[in-house]
């Protein structure tokens, strides 16, 4: 889909919710990569765009905050030529959010915004030059959790540390990440 669908009953029925412009150098499909919703506030969504560089189309981020009446494309200050893998909202704060990159760009890994996406922040720190597959905010608390091609690290809150966190784990892909709260 190149459009955010949303169904109110329970899957019988969809309609769009947005509408994006095509892509500024539009060459081709422009399909979406990846979707968020904030847990405290369901009416703030994200959701990216995929780069496509056969069609030389650059990759976006949309975000409404009034359940997709209307779309900003909040892309400025983020790296533009790079695959969107994961977005995630904050667990406790609906303004902050991350989106994670594939590929092999030195430090353009993950990206934060504490502004619906007015400005990104670089948070990439000290992870190796591997693709990020997923980005989670881990519940109830402001640290991360990301999924990488080589395992998993994790970011405590006011760290621009980055810590390997797969002991016991093969070494593998790790593509996704959920979080069981109730065990946490």
């Amino acid at each position: 889909f190149e459009n955010v669908q949303q169904s109110t009953d329970g899957g019988q029925n969809w309609s769009s919710i947005s509408s994006f412009p095509p892509p500024v150098n539009f060459g081709g499909p422009s399909e979406l990569s990846a979707l968020a919703v904030a847990n405290t506030n369901p009416q703030v969504i994200y959701a990216t765009r995929r780069v496509r560089y056969e069609y030389n189309n650059t990759a976006n981020v949309f975000m409404t905050n009034d359940g997709g009446s209307t779309w900003n494309d909040v892309t400025a200050g983020l790296p533009d030529t790079l695959y969107y893998t994961s977005m995630e909202v904050n667990s406790i704060n609906a303004n902050t959010a991350y989106v994670s990159m594939a590929g092999f760009a030195n430090g353009e890994k993950i990206y934060m915004t504490s502004n619906s996406g007015t400005t990104w922040t670089n948070i990439s720190y000290n992870l190796p030059n591997i693709p990020v597959n997923c980005v989670r905010s881990i519940p109830g608390t402001n640290d991360l959790i990301a999924a990488t091609d080589i395992g998993i690290y994790t970011l405590s809150n006011g760290s621009t540390t980055w810590n390997f966190y797969s002991n016991g784990l093969p070494n593998v892909i790790v593509s996704d990440i959920e979080i069981n709260e109730l065990g946490n």
